[in-house]
């Protein structure tokens, strides 16, 4: 009898002791940093929205935490902050962190998709093979890239051909877009998107190539009444997580980083569908005058621009091939059609 009372004080005392060393477990965190402000809508929210469905299936174990505006780094210092693991995770523009690796600059190259769906299906593709490259050169651990849609030009003057582009005055986001507006005869300057409101407002530049939703969030349609919609240049963020970090998941935690990363990715390609209609009735109703440039019209524009992308694709050999590849079977896939969305 002593024996069996024995044998049942030491199970207690074990499961008291396991349940106390899980309770004791300290949950491990991780910091993920985007550069849209806390509040913003969609980019910040769908961090938020991230990390609370990974939380939910980590149960304590590892907790994702969203550090919006800047804080604890910022861009361009993302790729790197992620690399050496001063945060765990980033999510940020491809195009900024060309400096640090050329090849992200290709996806950026004008004129290379037609529009948001050819963006969204060529998405996979480009995943896996920057994947590659930033696993192997920063140890990072490629979550996705995500297609923002395309920049457009937001001006106080009307476009419609080439010859409207002459000496007109554009602020610019990144290189990619100056030269497009350099070379369909435009003069680009780069300045902070943070600025674009205030240089408009000044006439220290006639218009920005910048994407309708943050013209829209920054007012610059208060100023500029003319939008040109001709997809230029597509926006990307890519998700970054620290290579160690992830290999030191177990691997029910890594398959919950990778699923809910990706469905992120997949709810973003859907809201910016729904975002390109909604954009242009809040156009519409501050009275901005929307002209899409038609096929014919545009195929003028990707010209000016072909020596430039044919030079810049062959600068990067095999990978450039590849690249290219995805874009004209998204492409083929996907048409530009030159109609508005209603």
């Amino acid at each position: 009898m002593f024996k069996k009372f024995l044998l049942v004080i030491l199970a207690v005392m074990t499961v008291a002791s396991l349940t106390m060393c899980k309770s004791e477990k300290k949950t491990k965190v991780l910091r993920l940093v985007v550069p849209s402000p806390a509040g913003d809508w969609p980019l910040t929210w769908l961090c938020e929205d991230f990390a609370k469905r990974f939380n939910e299936r980590a149960d304590g174990e590892y907790k994702m935490e969203v550090h919006a505006g800047g804080a604890l780094a910022k861009l361009p210092e993302y790729l790197d902050a992620v690399r050496t693991g001063s945060v765990e995770m980033a999510l940020g523009p491809v195009g900024f962190y060309s400096g640090m690796e050329p090849r992200l600059s290709l996806i950026e190259s004008p004129f290379l998709l037609n529009n948001q769906q050819a963006g969204a299906y060529a998405t996979a593709e480009y995943s896996k093979l920057y994947g590659e490259i930033l696993k192997e050169k920063f140890n990072i651990k490629t979550l996705g890239i995500m297609s923002l849609a395309g920049v457009e030009l937001i001006s106080s003057k009307e476009v419609k051909t080439m010859k409207d582009w002459k000496g007109l005055l554009v602020g610019s986001l990144s290189p990619s877009v100056s030269i497009l507006a350099k070379s369909l005869g435009g003069a680009p300057t780069v300045i902070d998107w943070m600025e674009f409101y205030e240089s408009l407002q000044k006439k220290v530049i006639d218009g920005v190539v910048n994407g309708t939703h943050g013209s829209l969030q920054t007012n610059l349609f208060d100023i500029c009444k003319h939008c040109t919609l001709f997809y230029g240049v597509n926006s990307w963020n890519i998700w970054l997580l620290n290579l160690d970090v992830f290999n030191e998941m177990p691997e029910d935690i890594q398959k919950a980083m990778v699923e809910e990363g990706q469905a992120s990715v997949d709810w973003m390609h859907n809201t910016m569908l729904e975002l390109d209609a909604d954009d242009l009735k809040r156009m519409k109703e501050k009275n901005v005058n929307i002209y899409t440039i038609p096929p014919a019209e545009r195929e003028k524009w990707k010209k000016a621009l072909a020596s430039y992308n044919e030079e810049h694709f062959k600068k990067f050999g095999e990978f450039g091939k590849k690249i290219k590849a995805v874009a004209d079977e998204a492409n083929k896939k996907f048409p530009y059609t030159g109609l508005t969305l209603k």
